[in-house]
């Protein structure tokens, strides 16, 4: 496509937390000086028909678990999977989202990319994978897809069109705040650590909803810290080239030492599960030159936020699992977690919007699923629709490992009841008897129940672990749309694909 012709566009974006949604929308914004009109659409939203009436097509998906498309985009990948439409006049570009400490790093958008050229259509730049912050490479692809498109627009493209992109939002404005309650929710004999915080806002101008998460951003352990440092053979004021600071600064404040880099797996092998740098380097008697280039920027980690607004304002709730575990003769620990319980007193945080994990009409019942952890967004939810003395029934499926030390708000959740802001609570402890019994498994002894719920229009939601829970409860909620409405497995595959279309079924895993 070349001189004057028309651009007819598609942006859309396939995003767990947002981050894709967001350069999604900062490159419509970038074209329309071009005259080009784009508004950045869930990836789900995509016919894969409409792809035969337009000239271009603009994806940004990040990739879940293990390689898979997010939940926004799985609708519009199993019906290109299985496209056998050639596409030979459609131009296109990916952007991929990912972190290349998973197996699968940026996945989905690799996918994407092989998929729509094994159809016929031409990319109009490669596709670009991006490692972890994704700000500066999705400005940088923009401007590049821009480039071309002005190009392609030719005499007639508006004089504006030439003009840098338009800036992002920006959505990782951190703030320093208090961290003012720190308590175990586990009883002192459990085998687990869970623990309630809460962070003062005051000051911070952050204002969040029900099924938002906040990102901290943590130091690493200085016990980790010293022990590189001992092994490394240098101190912590040891200067390294190119580097403004000395190394105890950045293995403490900037680099990721906890999780493995693929790079550094380059360079000493793969990494056992629960590894860390450490492990890594004395393995391969790594040197600090073999090192330091290898690692990632130390990330903030996110936490679904267990508040409501509406009942705490000026504070933000957090349920968090410390992690710690033996490991090479010594202790394992997790960066935020153990850095909440142990060590912090003012903690730097910004607000994750969730905008698809929101609650519905205070009338329509919602359906919620969150074992463990997974219970933070729920006690939000049920805070707020107490607070509005919502009038839709409320369904939570709950479990842990044991009901006498790990019934995380039980005291709480059983006040929920009595006031009518939860409906019925179903609980899964599964060490309490012989036979192990999960969350799905109370779905499943209740699926005719759950299916009218369905049929009234209830919203289904989960939060908890994606590697195996999320799974579970995926193919059991499958299995009770088949049992409970009388369905043949493709059928009840439609109906759940309906739900998500329709974000009626949503997840907040990890």
């Amino acid at each position: 496509m070349t001189g004057t012709a028309e651009i007819s566009m598609i942006v859309a974006f396939g995003t767990d937390m947002g981050n894709a949604e967001d350069a999604a929308m900062t490159f419509a914004e970038s074209v329309a000086p071009l005259g080009i009109q784009a508004e950045a659409i869930e990836l789900n939203q995509v016919e894969v028909a409409e792809l035969q009436s337009v000239t271009h097509f603009i994806a940004v998906v990040s990739t879940f678990g293990e390689g898979d498309f997010p939940d926004s985009a799985t609708l519009f990948w199993e019906a290109l999977e299985s496209s056998t439409e050639r596409l030979e006049n459609l131009s296109f570009s990916v952007l991929a989202l990912g972190d290349s400490s998973y197996e699968f790093f940026c996945n989905a958008g690799k996918l994407l990319d092989a998929k729509l050229e094994q159809l016929g259509a031409t990319r109009i730049v490669d596709r670009v994978d991006v490692d972890g912050f994704y700000e500066q490479p999705a400005k940088a692809w923009t401007a590049d897809v821009v480039k071309i498109l002005t190009a392609e627009r030719g005499a007639t493209a508006p004089a504006e069109a030439v003009a840098a992109p338009a800036p992002g939002r920006e959505r990782h404005e951190e703030f320093e705040a208090a961290l003012v309650v720190n308590r175990l929710l586990t009883a002192a004999e459990s085998d687990k650590e869970v623990r309630h915080y809460e962070v003062d806002l005051a000051g911070s101008g952050i204002t969040y909803q029900a099924g938002d998460s906040l990102a901290v951003h943590a130091t690493n352990d200085p016990a980790l810290v010293a022990l590189i440092l001992t092994e490394l053979g240098v101190g912590p004021d040891h200067l390294v080239p190119d580097h403004d600071e000395p190394l105890g600064v950045l293995l403490s404040e900037r680099l990721e030492i906890r999780t493995p880099s693929r790079a550094l797996q380059d360079v000493a092998g793969p990494a056992a599960y629960g590894e860390d740098v450490l492990d890594l380097i004395k393995r391969a008697g790594l040197k600090t030159e073999d090192v330091l280039d290898t690692l990632r920027p130390l990330g903030f980690r996110d936490y679904s936020i267990a508040s409501s607004p509406l009942v705490h304002p000026e504070r933000i709730h957090l349920t968090v699992a410390s992690v710690r575990y033996p490991g090479a003769g010594r202790d394992h620990r997790g960066v935020a977690s153990t850095f909440l319980a142990d060590r912090a007193d003012r903690i730097r945080v910004h607000l994750r919007p969730n905008h698809n994990f929101r609650l519905p009409a205070p009338d329509v019942p919602i359906i919620m699923i969150g074992p463990g952890t997974g219970i933070a967004p729920f006690r939000a939810f049920l805070q707020e629709r107490e607070a509005t003395a919502a009038a839709g029934r409320a369904w939570l499926f709950f479990g842990d490992r044991r009901r006498a030390t790990d019934y995380l708000y039980g005291e709480e959740l059983d006040g929920f009841l009595d006031s009518g802001a939860l409906t019925r609570l179903d609980l899964a402890f599964s060490r309490d008897q012989d036979a192990k019994v999960y969350v799905q498994h109370r779905m499943s002894e209740n699926a005719e129940e759950l299916f009218s719920w369905l049929a009234d229009g209830a919203y289904v939601y989960v939060c908890g672990d994606a590697d195996r829970m999320a799974k579970d409860v995926d193919a059991t909620l499958h299995e009770v749309v088949a049992r409970g409405g009388g369905m043949d497995a493709d059928a009840a595959h439609t109906y759940v694909n309906d739900l998500v279309k329709s974000h009626r079924y949503v997840r907040d895993v990890y």
